[in-house]
């Protein structure tokens, strides 16, 4: 269990917001033709002191029943002294249908069974963001330190996915993560159409996914204040193909806050301990 590691990446940095724009068409009222542009920003800097630049431009165009998702991503890297030393450039786009209906706001679409909203925030494969997980299976990540881990299974489990994480709060095991992991790829491409899971996932949240990789099928979701999903369907890491994680940020902040508590305890424990033994060992000599 150990050697699996579950690198999804789940924090970026978002410099510019959304800018949505809506046409209705007059003969067709539920079909809108709709563009929703994005641009985000990320600086990194290196070892040997190099600057790492990377602008991505997202744009997803809504035509009727037909999506088209677009992304650009300039990279430049550049000296200590700011002279650039390369720039890249990556595109990557595709189109798909939706319905015969078009797109239409999914936060304003209701369940057919009992007429209220879609979605719900709060969970994800039955947990509850929040919620105190209770396991004796317990284990520190090396890759997550704030955090603990524990394996579970749903009460409906995901058709092909094989193992299920969850993260907790190391004091009070509260859930601020989970993950459901595919060692095989899960098929869903068929007619053209978009994964099928990236649509369940839109179904059950009330949002539109977001292409957030030129290069895979990356998507991720905001479901909530400070509640996101992520899902990756090919390439996810080393040990799966697939993975798909829920997070919640403010009960990550309690979990970073939680292991400070107790890597300061044992600070302070420790300090007793040697207090203690230089006594002793003084009294000796």
């Amino acid at each position: 269990m150990k050697d699996k590691k579950l690198t999804v990446a789940v924090v970026g940095a978002v410099l510019a917001a959304a800018v949505i724009c809506a046409q209705a068409v007059a003969d067709k009222p539920k079909a809108k033709d709709m563009t929703s542009k994005t641009a985000e920003s990320s600086v990194t800097t290196n070892d040997n002191g190099s600057v790492s630049r990377v602008f991505t431009e997202s744009t997803v165009t809504t035509n009727g029943n037909m999506v088209t998702e677009r992304r650009r991503e300039t990279r430049t890297n550049m000296d200590m002294e700011g002279n650039i030393l390369e720039t890249s450039t990556s595109e990557y786009a595709q189109s798909y249908p939706v319905g015969d209906d078009g797109v239409v706001p999914l936060a304003a679409q209701k369940s057919q069974e009992d007429g209220k909203p879609t979605g719900n925030a709060d969970s994800f494969l039955g947990l509850k963001f929040g919620d105190t997980f209770s396991s004796t299976n317990f284990v520190e990540d090396a890759d997550d330190p704030d955090f603990l881990r524990a394996t579970f299974k749903p009460k409906k489990p995901l058709d092909g996915f094989d193992d299920y994480y969850v993260y907790v709060t190391p004091k009070t095991h509260k859930v601020a993560r989970i993950y459901a992991c595919a060692k095989e790829p899960i098929e869903g491409y068929a007619g053209g159409r978009r994964h099928y899971l990236i649509e369940a996932l839109e179904k059950r949240y009330g949002t539109w996914a977001r292409l957030c990789s030129w290069w895979k099928p990356n998507y991720q979701f905001e479901i909530g204040p400070y509640r996101h999903v992520r899902a990756c369907l090919a390439d996810a890491s080393q040990s799966y193909s697939t993975i798909i994680v829920a997070w919640d940020d403010a009960v990550g902040s309690q979990a970073v806050q939680e292991k400070e508590e107790q890597r300061e305890a044992a600070r302070k424990t420790a300090a007793e301990r040697r207090g203690q033994r230089v006594s002793a060992a003084a009294d000796a000599f």
